[in-house]
């Protein structure tokens, strides 16, 4: 994304009109959202899109695989010059792979922050059997994140949001054994990118989630998300952490967001291979991030089951879990550790 397909500040929303003219966009745009952001927002958008081309309406219901290849249908079928999407994971990653199947220019406006997604090349869709899938697709062509709208998102949301970003931590340090072992190739741009993300974050000035704290979050996900694109994968911010999580999409009946399972995968697997955690635990202390197994309704069954089915989740994904010790009794032992100090 160039300098002015990217935007990152407070009352952005009211530059919607700015960016597509810049991209000359007119013609049929397509708005994507749901009712609920759509009551809040929406107006101030339809009106920018109508100022400079013909409003066309699409409400996500479903992020399924088979939804959003029908709005690409749509796109395609009604000669829509560009899509507008705005709400959090669920709908911008319909418009991204719409949007990608289609081939045409996409704005996206997130309003929450909870993963790196806002601006990965990666769409996690839903398939028949109703498991997540992760699909390559692309970049927004442009993204409009105005922190005001973050800031009065549910917390929870910002919390998974720093959850994910701290999971670079893991992630980087399987990217190096794999690369080790003969198994991966590095990507020195994508790792640098990886690991800006994650020590912008961690060496913030900021000890509480405010406006200042929202934009570094704002923009270290950003760049995890460009660190994808540079890579041509999700490997410099997915490890064994994301293996975890996988699983536990899978396999658990209790579902919790994608940022707080990546954050506990983090700390599990250091305990794991016997790293040091503190740093990351106290992180997630400090903002206040919960990840403790027991209050995010991961029993010890499903933990051990997960932890020790994570490696089968993807197939061309080498990380520490491949070569650990995953015996029920270490992996018990380890649930009730954190179970007390997290």
């Amino acid at each position: 994304m160039t300098s002015k397909s990217l935007l990152i500040g407070r009352g952005n929303i009211n530059k919607v009109t700015d960016i597509l003219l810049e991209h000359g966009i007119n013609g049929k745009i397509l708005y994507v959202s749901d009712p609920v952001v759509d009551k809040l927002y929406g107006s101030i958008v339809r009106s920018q899109i109508e100022s400079v081309g013909r409003l066309k309406e699409e409400f996500v219901n479903y992020n399924t695989i088979a939804f959003s290849m029908s709005v690409a249908e749509r796109v395609i079928a009604t000669d829509i010059d560009c899509i507008v999407g705005m709400r959090g994971g669920r709908v911008l990653d319909v418009c991204k792979y719409a949007a990608y199947i289609s081939k045409t220019p996409f704005l996206s406006i997130p309003t929450t922050m909870a993963n790196d997604g806002i601006a990965s090349p990666i769409a996690v869709l839903k398939r028949q059997d109703g498991k997540p899938k992760s699909l390559g697709c692309a970049v927004p062509t442009m993204l409009i994140l105005d922190t005001d709208l973050v800031m009065s998102s549910p917390i929870q949301l910002i919390k998974a949001g720093i959850g994910d970003t701290i999971s670079n931590y893991m992630a980087l340090l399987d990217w190096e054994f794999a690369c080790s072992k003969g198994k991966d190739e590095m990507n020195g741009y994508a790792y640098l990118m990886s690991k800006t993300s994650l020590d912008g974050l961690i060496k913030t000035q900021y000890d509480s989630i405010c406006p200042g704290f929202i934009d570094v979050l704002a923009n270290s996900l950003v760049i995890s998300g460009i660190a994808m694109d540079f890579a041509g994968s999700s490997r410099p911010v997915s490890g064994s952490e994301h293996l975890f999580s996988h699983a536990l999409d899978y396999y658990s009946e209790t579902k919790n967001l994608h940022g707080l399972q990546v954050a506990l995968g983090t700390v599990a697997v250091l305990r794991l291979l016997g790293k040091d955690s503190n740093d990351v635990v106290q992180y997630l202390k400090k903002f206040e991030v919960d990840i403790n197994p027991r209050t995010l309704g991961i029993s010890e069954e499903t933990f051990v089951l997960c932890m020790q089915h994570a490696t089968s989740m993807r197939n061309n994904r080498y990380t520490y879990l491949h070569e650990a010790d995953l015996n029920d009794a270490g992996l018990k032992k380890i649930y009730h550790e954190l179970e007390e100090e997290l």
